[in-house]
């Protein structure tokens, strides 16, 4: 069984700045929502919980695949699932230390940290809990809304999140 960490709270990519980054090794990540899109709070939850049994995701990329380097933003004002069994889950908010055992994860921002974390730090918060497993799967539990911004006025296509 793989270990599930799910990635909980708001979700941006800051395009043309934050770049991609490269997953490491037995590590995988999914996407059920593509980019500019909302995800539903109903979806999340069950992501949250490490529901996924059934659902296909949108988007995925294995080890050593490059991904849109997304922001992970604070849950505030969303309604985040706790795991239905808290005994195989460890809920973190970073910076707190990610603890190396067998069980999932869900991971969330610390509200303290009000501009968020991208992929990349995330990455390195979890690499020693990484690195304790063979196979690990992100589950990317958040909107994945792009920071597009209009010149001259009005918003050209899909501007911060399509609605």
């Amino acid at each position: 069984m793989p270990k599930i960490i799910a990635l909980s709270g708001h979700g941006e990519w800051m395009l043309g700045k934050e770049g991609y980054v490269t997953l490491p090794a037995n590590t995988s990540i999914k996407f059920y929502t593509m980019n500019m899109r909302t995800l539903s709070d109903a979806l999340g939850g069950d992501l949250d919980r490490g529901i996924v049994q059934g659902m296909s995701p949108d988007q995925e990329a294995g080890p050593f695949k490059t991904v849109p380097n997304m922001r992970l933003f604070p849950p505030t004002g969303l309604n985040i699932k706790t795991p239905a069994n808290p005994g195989k889950w460890h809920v973190v908010k970073l910076p707190q230390r990610v603890p190396v055992d067998n069980r999932n994860l869900q991971i969330q921002i610390d509200p303290a940290y009000p501009g968020g974390a991208d992929l990349k730090t995330i990455l390195s918060f979890l690499e020693p809990a990484l690195r304790a497993s063979t196979d690990n799967v992100l589950l990317w539990a958040a909107c994945r809304a792009i920071n597009l911004t209009a010149k001259g006025g009005k918003a050209i296509g899909v501007n911060t999140m399509q609605r």
